[in-house]
């Protein structure tokens, strides 16, 4: 162990341009801060299964998802490579590779920090114990922003009291989401926190250096980014489309054929990777998404972006209303209906982003660096 070396543990190996992103972004500001970052390397075999090619025949659903992605899977594969090769080349990563919680140690790091991104959500595939840090001993605990996915363990874990254990035990806790503060505030009796997501710490030229730079891409087009491709959400992204004739790129390969998207016209880029997407967003024309860092990328290159408003955002999913909210941006995020007067094309206003952005910035640095600097002292 060095005083200087901080474990990472996150989503770091989700073939998910957000969560990939948002390790890249956590580690590189901890690397300002003077410490050797280190990207603990795990990935338990929910996220394996999750990020893979194709499913387990073990149900209907599964055996004719597999059967529309036969013709397709080379493309996935490749797509799913790329990630890996991000992977490899932007992070540093732990010496050994862990799938199970008992595989972990501290012994390398003087602090080990969870976060950001949902690994603190219990119900989703690749959920794991071990981003509560349980099988951290000696190292100190940190939580940046980490977020409970709009899930409330007191109401979805089978034994609150576990986790109530496990968090107490941090020596500093924040959190990325109101909802997730009040949570967290039933759960260990602290007033925590709410901080931004890693990725808002970094200004748009840090993302420029790795993002692809040999796309090819039309003039003008709208990029679409939305991981389930609801049917009406869709809808309105073709009326757009028609409306101000553009075409239209989306992401998501899997999800895309499943869905048969390829019927809408819409495209697909030539590569899927946090590159690539990071050119698509910093290239389009115009973004609609449904996703949390679908909205957080538009903002940092300045772009006009509309979230749309589905799902969990009608209940407890306030990941996206947090976010625009503290960001000045609330207007942009939009209903599902068409509305053939709204002027789409509206560009955002940025005014009070840009005044608020870095007083943000500077307290979850701070949080960051008083983390680890009380850490080194002690």
């Amino acid at each position: 162990m060095t005083d200087k070396r901080v474990g990472i543990i996150t989503f770091h190996h989700s073939y998910n341009c957000g969560s990939m992103l948002q390790a890249f972004a956590l580690q590189r500001v901890i690397e300002r801060l003077g410490y050797e970052a280190e990207i603990i390397d795990f990935s338990n075999a929910g996220q394996k299964q999750l990020y893979s090619v194709t499913q387990p025949n073990n149900s209907v659903e599964n055996i004719l998802k597999n059967i529309i992605l036969f013709p397709y899977k080379d493309r996935i594969r490749k797509n799913f490579e790329s990630f890996e090769e991000f992977k490899n080349a932007e992070f540093h990563l732990s010496p050994e590779s862990y799938s199970r919680m008992e595989e972990l140690t501290d012994t390398r790091y003087f602090v080990v920090v969870t976060g950001s991104d949902q690994v603190w959500n219990i119900t989703i595939e690749d959920g794991d114990d071990a981003y509560y840090l349980p099988w951290v001993r000696n190292a100190r605990k940190i939580a940046y922003a980490p977020s409970f996915g709009a899930k409330n363990v007191m109401k979805y874990a089978d034994d609150p009291e576990k986790y109530k254990t496990y968090l107490s035990d941090f020596d500093a806790l924040s959190i990325r989401e109101e909802n997730g503060k009040k949570w967290l505030q039933d759960l260990v009796e602290k007033d925590v926190p709410v901080l931004l997501d890693p990725t808002l710490l970094l200004d748009a030229d840090a993302y420029e250096q790795i993002a692809d730079q040999n796309l090819n891409l039309p003039d003008k087009y709208i990029f679409f980014y939305s991981p389930s491709y609801q049917k009406d959400i869709v809808h309105l992204v073709q009326c757009v489309s028609n409306k101000y004739h553009l075409p239209v790129i989306a992401f998501n390969t899997k999800t895309f054929y499943v869905k048969g998207m390829q019927r809408t016209g819409f495209k697909l880029p030539e590569i899927e990777n946090p590159r690539s997407y990071l050119t698509l967003i910093k290239n389009a024309t115009l973004i609609m998404t449904t996703s949390f860092h679908g909205t957080v990328f538009p903002t940092i290159f300045r772009k006009p972006v509309w979230v749309i408003k589905n799902g969990g955002m009608f209940g407890d999913d306030d990941r996206v209303k947090t976010l625009i909210k503290e960001l000045g941006i609330e207007e942009r995020l939009i209903p599902i209906e068409y509305r053939e007067s709204f002027n789409y094309m509206k560009m955002v206003d940025y005014s009070y982003y840009e005044e608020e952005l870095p007083i943000l910035r500077n307290k979850a640095i701070q949080y960051l660096k008083d983390s680890l600097d009380t850490t080194n002292e002690e």
